[in-house]
């Protein structure tokens, strides 16, 4: 019998939220996977400082419980599930567990995953991609993300192995965020050196990180606004709520996305990226703006030219096209 795990109290309105399981004996592994997923808001667990997890002005409501206890050492998805099944506790959206998989893959470090609320089989994930999917985890987009992560990385065997054949790394499907891993520089969120404000998502998003150049934002604006190759009577802006505060100077694309709150009225279509203006969107030929991905794969950035924000946007919104025809 494992010992109860430590999960708060169930929450009248249900706070959006991870647990992560240690379930092997590598310390450097565990402190490899911790690392990856970086530092994140309302992260509770041992060696984090208790935060608050109810959301503020300044912050989401959301939780990721993490538990290293030697008693979980080796257990299986069966038994979280068993655990949660306890009444009056909360109930995490996505549950995350190291596995055998998890040591034996250094590049990648998968994680197996499940939807805890959800009639939803198990899939492979990586740190990063489960850290980026937590930021947008109250997003209604997620669910439909969560579904295809099920879809394109499995717990199933690849291919079906023959009596004499070694379950090895090949033979699974690779897990959702092994692009993110390869990168040279991988996303990772890490804490901002101030409070940044909430992004409402009522309307596409356009923040400015980069004050140095008042010109070159307001040229960016004006070719977003006005491509050359579009309506001369049409304004782009009017679709776009565009966020031009200090206080971003500087945020990552990783901060930006932790504070993407979503509250389009109903009708209203978004597309499911936020736009950031950047250095490189307002010093390089074309204005390159970074896009966050809040659904396919979350936090995987790309970049689109500054006059074609304008015809990606509704398209997106519309769902006549999705985020891999524009990456």
């Amino acid at each position: 019998m494992r010992p109860p795990l430590p999960l708060p109290p169930a929450d009248e309105a249900h706070i959006p939220g991870m647990l992560l399981i240690r379930t092997g004996d590598d310390d450097d592994v565990w402190d490899d996977v911790l690392s990856r997923m970086g530092e994140l808001p309302g992260m509770r667990g041992p060696g984090q400082a208790s935060v608050s997890d109810a959301g503020s002005e300044t912050s989401l409501p959301r939780r990721l419980i993490v538990t290293s206890d030697p008693a979980w050492r080796g257990a299986s998805d069966r038994d979280v599930a068993a655990a949660l099944g306890q009444p009056g506790v909360w109930v995490p959206d996505v549950v995350l567990l190291t596995d055998d998989r998890t040591e034996d893959n250094p590049q990648d470090r998968p994680l197996l995953a499940y939807d805890s609320r959800e009639d939803f089989d198990a899939f492979w994930i990586t740190p990063r991609q489960a850290a980026m999917t937590y930021l947008a985890l109250h997003h209604p987009c997620v669910s439909w993300a969560i579904i295809r992560f099920v879809d394109q990385a499995p717990t199933d065997l690849a291919y079906e192995l023959e009596e004499e054949d070694e379950v090895d790394e090949d033979c699974f499907y690779e897990p959702m965020g092994a692009k993110m891993e390869a990168l040279d520089n991988p996303p990772r969120y890490t804490r901002p050196a101030r409070a940044l404000p909430l992004l409402d998502h009522k309307w596409d998003l356009l923040v400015r990180t980069d004050f140095t150049d008042d010109a070159a934002w307001a040229a960016l604006l004006e070719t977003v606004s006005r491509p050359a190759h579009t309506d001369p009577t049409e304004n782009f802006l009017d679709q776009l709520t565009v966020v031009n505060d200090p206080a971003f100077a500087g945020a990552t694309p990783e901060q930006v996305l932790a504070q993407v709150r979503h509250t389009p009225d109903k009708g209203d279509l978004v597309a499911d990226v936020v736009l950031i203006a950047d250095s490189a969107a307002l010093n390089e030929p074309g204005g390159p703006v970074l896009a966050v991905p809040l659904a396919d794969d979350i936090g995987l950035t790309f970049r689109v030219a500054a006059s074609s924000v304008g015809v990606m946007l509704p398209n997106l919104g519309l769902s006549n096209m999705d985020i891999s025809d524009w990456r």
